[in-house]
């Protein structure tokens, strides 16, 4: 059985080729039979003069997970469901801090019945497009489900909607522009106020500009 130097991707388990003619490196692996297979998804690669073959295993995307926290950016308010763009995840505990990004923006939905455990008649007195919102993970497919039930998920970064200033959290139902005195509505995160985090957001905001 004889190797074409051309690279091509490969699949875990795929057949490369006879153990006996080329040295093993990285994602390949002799079977019983004396043949070799690759133990990773990603680019076949041979060296026809050194006699190697590898994997060099692709790069495994960063998705959310259910049960981990992700930060999104509300793009919509509907009169049921609050539609943001999930740039990254957190780590709320034990001090909160960013882990990592997305390779790119996703898709989640807070449904009106995963906002909070109080009756909710309008999701504009919890959210706004542009709100930076740590939300809870519900399923491990895409289009995303998340919860901002527990205190610790909910809005973490919001703007005045009068004259754009950031503003502070209040309390757990409401924030406060330290520039124009405006009170507004929120479903505010108990981590909005932690100094690590707003860090944090701040680079992602200046990252996304």
């Amino acid at each position: 059985m004889s190797y074409s130097s051309r690279e091509r991707m490969v699949v875990p388990g795929e057949v490369l080729g006879a153990a006996e003619e080329y040295v093993v490196e990285q994602g390949v692996y002799i079977d019983e039979q004396g043949l070799l297979r690759a133990s990773v998804a990603g680019r076949l690669v041979i060296d026809p003069r050194s006699k190697t073959v590898r994997v060099v295993p692709v790069k495994v995307p960063r998705l959310p997970r259910q049960g981990s926290t992700s930060l999104g950016l509300v793009v919509q308010v509907r009169h049921d469901l609050v539609v943001l763009d999930l740039y990254g995840e957190v780590s709320p505990d034990p001090a909160p801090r960013w882990l990592y990004e997305y390779d790119s923006p996703l898709t989640g939905g807070i449904p009106i019945s995963m906002v909070t455990k109080e009756y909710v008649e309008d999701l504009h007195d919890y959210f706004r497009p542009g709100d930076l919102v740590l939300a809870r993970v519900l399923n491990n497919t895409t289009p995303y489900t998340l919860t901002t039930k527990p205190p610790q998920y909910g809005v973490v970064y919001a703007l005045c909607s009068r004259c754009g200033a950031q503003m502070q959290p209040l309390n757990p139902r409401s924030m406060k522009c330290p520039r124009c005195g405006r009170v507004e509505n929120r479903k505010v995160s108990v981590l909005a106020s932690s100094k690590l985090l707003r860090i944090n957001i701040r680079r992602f905001l200046v990252y996304r500009r």
